[in-house]
């Protein structure tokens, strides 16, 4: 799920109108346009450039459909080399011509036999011997996926994905493992079938996924690693959900920080221009004003810095407020509650925003005790929502529409919902009402391409959009479900104002 953040400004599509509408400054200071001023989408052009725009994207298919083809070729033929390396090393064990160990007999074998290959191609020898490997793992322990990518249904970047996680899984699992990925992956984009795939090697691996992450908590440690030109990257190995709190609160902190400067900086830039026009001198300030023009991403990297050298740890003094933050930090934590009412249920791995698989144990530390971090619930069973925080209706709306899109409902985007903005799907200048059933999270440039090119959507229910390129194509997105099924969202019932769900003590709403 994702961080659950009501009061970020880029939830909501109401924002400061000019008399062309909605209007946001990008990097360069220019204000595009982000809306039509009725808020509809425009009709599909009538230019004629759609016919050369769907000839390109016909010879676009054709050429990825023989790339496809081709990635097959390649992963048959070094998965045929793997068994010819694996042949000759028998041969000559059996004829004890050699002294070197059977490993490193096979590791030769293979290396000169792909070494042909590279020359001809200009690839290296070492890069098409862990090839050979990925192939000869795909082709005798994940076998269905063979006629997926002959037929082009998935990529080799898509098995790759399955590789990467599928150690982490069980033997006894495995087969579960591959054909679930297999059939999320032939709807799905790389970006979105390692997410699934990272959460459900850790789900089939729960026990093993608690071992392993206590195993690498105490391991945690600080390292530098120096650069040219003066330059150093320090890395930090941190528990997943203390990770996304960091880079959560660092974001924050710098969009406020981005805001004022840019506000300054248009001040000043006023000030600079009336002076002028009168006839007037610049004040002291003004005259020694100097812009801060860092980006969003330099904000980040200059506020971790200056927390790590000017804060005083907690565990250091003894107030709670001391280096408190500015911003403070949201991150959503799925908990199946069995795990959470029960240490001694079936285990399921619980995660950060839907996504991100961490340990129970501190899951169940931050329900307990950590209140700023807000609790999603699910029924291991069903999958069902159970319950949000609850809060006057227009907070509960928003934090509901988080909960149901995960992310931005645009086809194959990954952008968390508290990083996109609330979108009428119906627009509201256009007379379409502010309900759950007409509202939906779209990334910045995705909500602009929806208002300014004909990309259309519109809501099937509960969560699944269909949507129409500028071409006429037709495509289908849905959120995937946060618990072991598909999810049906319902408010919660018989939660006050300020109540609070407890999984410890509370019977379950439902």
């Amino acid at each position: 799920m994702t961080a659950l953040n009501p009061a970020t400004p880029a939830d909501n599509d109401d924002r400061e109108r000019d008399r062309d509408g909605f209007r946001e400054r990008n990097r360069d200071g220019f204000e595009p346009t982000r809306h039509r001023p009725d808020g509809t989408t425009p009709e599909p052009e009538t230019d004629g450039i759609n016919e050369h725009v769907r000839d390109h994207r016909d010879s676009y298919l054709e050429g990825e459909r023989q790339a496809r083809l081709g990635e097959f070729l390649k992963l048959t033929a070094l998965a045929g080399a793997y068994g010819d390396a694996v042949a000759r090393t028998e041969l000559q064990v059996e004829e004890r011509s050699y002294v070197a160990s059977h490993d490193d007999l096979f590791r030769l074998n293979l290396r000169s036999i792909v070494a042909d290959f590279g020359i001809k191609t200009n690839e290296s020898d070492a890069a098409l011997v862990n090839r050979a490997h990925d192939a000869h793992r795909i082709t005798t322990q994940h076998v269905c996926w063979l006629p997926a990518l002959r037929d082009g249904g998935v990529t080799m970047r898509h098995a790759r994905v399955l590789l990467r996680y599928a150690n982490n899984v069980p033997d006894e699992r495995r087969d579960d493992y591959t054909q679930k990925v297999l059939e999320y992956a032939l709807t799905a984009t790389v970006t979105q079938t390692d997410t699934y795939a990272r959460k459900l090697a850790a789900d089939l691996a729960a026990p093993e996924f608690e071992e392993a992450f206590q195993h690498e908590y105490a391991k945690r440690r600080v390292t530098i690693e120096d650069h040219d030109f003066g330059m150093s990257t320090i890395h930090i190995d941190v528990p997943t959900v203390q990770g996304h709190a960091i880079v959560d609160l660092a974001d924050q902190q710098a969009r406020v920080l981005h805001t004022e400067h840019q506000t300054e900086a248009e001040e000043h830039r006023q000030r600079v221009r009336t002076a002028a026009a009168r006839g007037e001198q610049l004040s002291p300030e003004d005259a020694g004003f100097v812009e801060d023009t860092r980006t969003l991403r330099q904000l980040q990297t200059d506020l971790v810095i200056d927390t790590l050298l000017t804060a005083t740890p907690q565990a250091i003094v003894d107030s709670p407020t001391a280096g408190a933050a500015r911003v403070t930090a949201t991150v959503s934590v799925v908990i199946p509650i069995m795990n959470l009412i029960n240490p001694d249920a079936p285990r399921e791995v619980a995660t950060i925003d839907g996504m991100n698989p961490f340990s129970m144990t501190e899951a169940r530390e931050l329900a307990a005790n950590a209140s700023c971090f807000q609790r999603i619930l699910t029924d291991p069973i069903t999958g069902h929502v159970l319950t949000v925080d609850t809060r006057k209706p227009t907070v509960e709306m928003r934090r509901f529409l988080q909960v149901r899109d995960q992310t931005c409902v645009f086809p194959g985007c990954r952008r968390a919902a508290h990083r996109s903005e609330l979108d009428h799907t119906i627009p509201w200048a256009a007379g379409g009402k502010t309900s759950v059933d007409n509202q939906a999270h779209l990334c910045r440039q995705h909500h602009i391409l929806k208002h300014q090119r004909p990309w259309r959507y519109r809501h099937l229910g509960n969560g699944i959009f269909e949507w129409e390129s500028p071409l006429g194509e037709i495509f289908i997105t849905r959120a995937d479900p946060i618990g072991p099924k598909h999810p049906v969202f319902r408010p919660a019932d018989g939660l006050g104002e300020n109540s609070a769900y407890d999984p410890t003590t509370d019977l379950a709403p439902f």
